[in-house]
């Protein structure tokens, strides 16, 4: 691929060699003594925490997930010493032959998941008002999103330094990109008083701070045309985009000039959770016998301000065009008055005004968990996204099954994974004290696999009473027995 041509497909197909994937730690959420932790999937789950306060100093998940690029022969901890190359058809040398190459898995259609969610210092705190138990909190997170799902990969042709095809027709494609800070209020309290149940209701109120946001849309069939020119006996390809419609969107904190990142905020929203639960209590016993609970996740959207643009209509050469490819692009909105500039003959035509919206990853969350044994727990999950706006992001649909063991002091479990319903994954964690540690894809991180495109890894740090329990709060109590 020259690199003109890769500009704008890259710009309309939205190329991830490596992409970072952070899911809510759905094993540890499990976890009666995840408290804040828990309440970004389950608004309900801090109230079953024993403890009567929790607070989580910072808690972070990577997960990488994507069928477009590997490394060969490779494991996350050998990566920190292997020198990685590219893949070159020329030399013979591929992700197929050799290890530590970056290769691809070249496919006709590519998927990404690309997330990353900071939880920031937050804290939970459990109460009566006139005998009734409520748990409150406060939490604070830095959420970067984004994704594709069965978008055209046309780049197979280069990778693979394959002829394109004299006529080819890029489907339409929908991405959405967006990078935003969070501030939330969790509530949950018990309601039906009366039931022989336990039934919990609890929902968060968030504040949405945008960042930085990418909106992109081809609405048409992408035509690409490839034809081959003589120029002083060396044949020169040369590829045409026909009779597209793409708009896109985009405000950014980065600033080109300085090469910096400036914290601004570039938009604003609010975002809802909400969550019931049915608990099947023993009330001789400690722990529950069965939990179920149904959650909706991320309702809402962000308003930013920045660039919106269309293109639309003429004929335009992408590959061999002079005007794209002695140019030194310098940042998005310089690059779009260039396309401007070669599709309507004016840098400002495609220029549309400033305002968009981006929907939140909306989802439906299901949890299912009984107690098998002592402190002893099975557990499943289903994660289901559901755009509701029209410019919504799209988080992965999860299955998940684990076995936790809960303990005040400590807690342990194995899960097993199935991401987008297709691909399966082994996981664990530990908590032990004010650390936890765990994965939802252990494998990758320490032995080698053969295609390294996927792992994940969860560290937190909180602060609770793990040395206490009710027991011991009950002893110490003031008895009013005479």
């Amino acid at each position: 691929m020259r690199h003109s041509f890769k500009y704008i497909v890259a710009f309309c197909c939205i190329q991830f060699s490596y992409c970072f994937q952070a899911q809510e730690s759905i094993l540890f959420s499990n976890d009666k003594f995840s408290g804040i932790s828990s309440v970004v999937i389950s608004p309900t789950q801090p109230f079953l925490n024993p403890n009567p306060w929790d607070v989580n100093i910072l808690a972070e998940e990577v997960f990488l997930q994507n069928d477009y690029g590997y490394i060969s022969q490779q494991s996350f901890l050998g990566l920190r010493n292997a020198e990685i190359e590219s893949a070159s058809i020329k030399q013979n040398r591929t992700g197929e032959n050799t290890p530590n190459i970056f290769d691809f898995y070249n496919k006709e259609v590519g998927n990404y998941h690309l997330s990353s969610d900071v939880l920031g210092p937050s804290f939970q705190i459990k109460f009566k008002i006139k005998e009734k138990n409520f748990s409150a909190g406060v939490f604070s997170r830095l959420r970067t999103q984004s994704s594709a799902i069965k978008i055209d990969n046309y780049l197979r042709f280069g990778n693979q330094n394959i002829l394109e095809p004299e006529l080819y027709h890029l489907n339409p494609l929908k991405i959405n990109l967006m990078n935003w800070g969070e501030i939330g209020l969790n509530l949950t309290t018990e309601i039906f008083p009366n039931s022989d149940y336990q039934w919990i209701i609890g929902g968060n109120l968030k504040y949405e701070i945008g960042l930085d946001a990418l909106k992109l849309e081809s609405k048409l069939p992408f035509q690409l045309s490839r034809s081959s020119t003589d120029v002083n006996g060396i044949s020169q390809k040369s590829i045409v985009a026909s009779d597209y419609d793409v708009e896109t969107s985009f405000a950014t904190n980065y600033n080109f000039e300085t090469e910096k990142y400036e914290y601004k905020q570039r938009g604003k929203g609010l975002g809802l959770d909400f969550g019931l639960t049915f608990l099947d209590r023993d009330e001789d016993a400690e722990d529950y016998n069965f939990k179920a609970s149904f959650n909706i996740i991320d309702f809402g959207s962000v308003h930013f301000e920045g660039e919106n643009h269309r293109l639309q209509g003429s004929p335009l050469e992408l590959e061999n065009n002079q005007n794209l490819k002695n140019t030194k692009f310098k940042s998005p909105g310089q690059y779009l008055k260039l396309l401007s500039k070669e599709v309507y003959g004016d840098e400002n035509t495609s220029f549309q005004g400033t305002d968009f919206i981006i929907g939140l990853p909306t989802s439906l969350h299901f949890n299912v968990s009984k107690n098998i044994g002592e402190h002893q727990f099975l557990n499943a999950d289903w994660i289901q996204r559901i755009p509701v706006f029209e410019n919504s992001l799209k988080r992965s649909n999860i299955l998940n099954v684990s076995y936790t063991v809960q303990k005040p002091s400590v807690g342990y479990g194995a899960s097993v994974s199935m991401y987008e319903y297709r691909q399966i994954q082994f996981g664990g964690y530990l908590r032990i004290g004010p650390l936890i540690l765990g994965s939802e894809n252990v494998f990758p991180l320490i032995f080698k696999q053969k295609k390294l495109h996927s792992g994940d890894f969860y560290i937190a740090i909180k602060l609770y009473p793990f040395w206490d329990n009710e027991l011991k709060r009950h002893r110490r109590a003031n008895c009013n027995c005479k």
